[in-house]
């Protein structure tokens, strides 16, 4: 599972679409065989049965998230601290549910071979079902997904759903050389994400502290940063609470000495992300962040 590199610093939004090459399909598939009437019932799978609704452990985890996250948004200086713990569970708790969920992997139709009819026109010969991954503005890969057949709807009423449980999800995002996996875009009641650094822990189903909450990642911060007299104090927040992947995982607040402007301000910028990108702890725990620099007084 190709999955290290370094954390990505972009602050742009996430946002995930259908790539133009990808167009609806027809009431057949590739092989000629109606897509009207089937279920997740044929060929025994594991999901006889299923009813394509959201799985309530996921939804129940995902609620949870939204609300410590509006905690941990309203909470004074003096009880930051235990909403911050709060909602690092809040975030295991998600990314557990994942790796216990049934997903649905939506399939679109794409052009395969393209011939010449004797009257001169353009045909398509065939056409091939294929994995959505879509582009995120940072330029690093994102995989859709969805909890419900309702959801896939909403984002795209002709994609064909194929169930596969959380482990295998990630597990296909790895495969496809994509970082980022989304759960339910479209649907922001649901939408949560996974993120680079968290696709191992999710495929075991043991994922790991956020960044913001790990102390190995503090202490690689502190290594690279402490020490330098331009710099007063350092603080590792949340930079995207409800785990949506709208914003890069970690915000690195950093309090400057008095007087820090200007060119050397510029060095100090430049010095910074210099120690961060030499730090191996850094580039295997932290998937994206944000420098804040904040002036002292």
């Amino acid at each position: 599972m190709a999955i290290k590199r370094l954390p990505s610093t972009g602050d742009v939004p996430r946002s995930t679409g259908v790539p133009d090459s990808l167009v609806p399909g027809g009431e057949v598939d590739s092989g000629g065989y109606p897509w009207a009437g089937r279920t997740f019932d044929h060929h025994e799978t594991a999901f006889a049965g299923d009813d394509g609704l959201t799985p309530e452990a996921l939804r129940v985890a995902v609620v949870a998230l939204r609300v410590a996250a509006a905690d941990f948004r309203a909470a004074a200086p003096g009880g930051q601290s235990a909403a911050l713990e709060v909602l690092a569970e809040r975030q295991i708790d998600v990314l557990r549910a994942i790796a216990t969920s049934r997903f649905l992997i939506p399939l679109l139709t794409e052009a395969g071979d393209v011939g010449v009819t004797p009257e001169g026109r353009t045909v398509e010969k065939t056409q091939e079902l294929s994995i959505v991954t879509v582009a995120g503005p940072d330029g690093r890969s994102v995989m859709p997904a969805f909890s419900s057949v309702e959801a896939m709807q909403r984002w795209n009423a002709d994609a064909r759903p194929i169930p596969v449980p959380g482990p295998q999800l990630v597990l296909a995002a790895a495969q496809e050389e994509t970082d980022l996996v989304v759960i339910d875009p479209g649907s922001p009641d649901m939408e949560c994400g996974v993120r680079r650094t968290a696709l191992r822990g999710v495929a075991l189903g043991d994922p790991a502290l956020p960044a913001w909450a790990d102390a190995e990642v503090r202490g690689a911060f502190t290594e690279a940063l402490g020490g330098d007299p331009r710099i007063e104090a350092i603080a590792l927040m949340p930079g995207d609470p409800e785990g949506r992947l709208l914003a890069p995982e970690l915000e690195v607040h950093i309090l400057l000495a008095p007087g820090l402007a200007g060119d050397a301000f510029s060095e100090l910028l430049e010095s910074l992300q210099q120690r961060l990108a030499a730090s191996e702890v850094i580039a295997n725990r932290v998937d994206s962040m944000r420098i804040v620099p904040r002036a002292a007084g």
